[in-house]
């Protein structure tokens, strides 16, 4: 046999396994929306009032307030109006509204007016009556 050849220690080198190279973390914040002032969205952000201009402020505010309040205290209810002694009348056929307020009518009152009382009286909204419809009639 020949020469001897002595081996050498084998020992194995191992390389890490495929790893990407780190990256940096992004961490996404979310900021809620900035909500506006009423003064900002008005363009007055850095308005301040004076004594002055409170004064001003607060006369504008009672002017404009008055006149309602004035206006409130003047409303007075009406006195109920006075009771009208009626009778119920059938439509007949060929009666119209207009042959009834002409009975009605006071003397020296136009008829257009005693139409609008019998309407007014009879809560109706047009002219028009129907045969068997019963009409409310003021007493003479």
């Amino acid at each position: 046999m020949g020469d001897v050849i002595p081996l050498r220690q084998y020992s194995p080198t191992y390389q890490p396994a495929y790893a990407p190279a780190p990256r940096p973390v992004v961490v996404r914040t979310y900021e809620l929306p900035r909500t506006r002032t009423i003064a900002e969205r008005l363009g007055l952000a850095g308005l301040r009032l004076t004594r002055r201009g409170r004064v001003v402020l607060v006369l504008l505010a009672m002017i404009l307030v008055a006149p309602m309040v004035t206006w409130g205290a003047t409303a007075v209810a009406s006195s109920p109006g006075e009771p009208t002694e009626v009778r119920v009348h059938a439509v007949q056929p060929g009666e119209t509204l207009w042959g009834f307020a002409k009975e009605v009518a006071k003397p020296g009152e136009d008829v257009r007016h005693a139409v609008a009382r019998l309407q007014d009286l009879n809560n109706m909204s047009s002219g028009a009556v129907r045969v068997g419809e019963l009409l409310l009639l003021p007493e003479e």
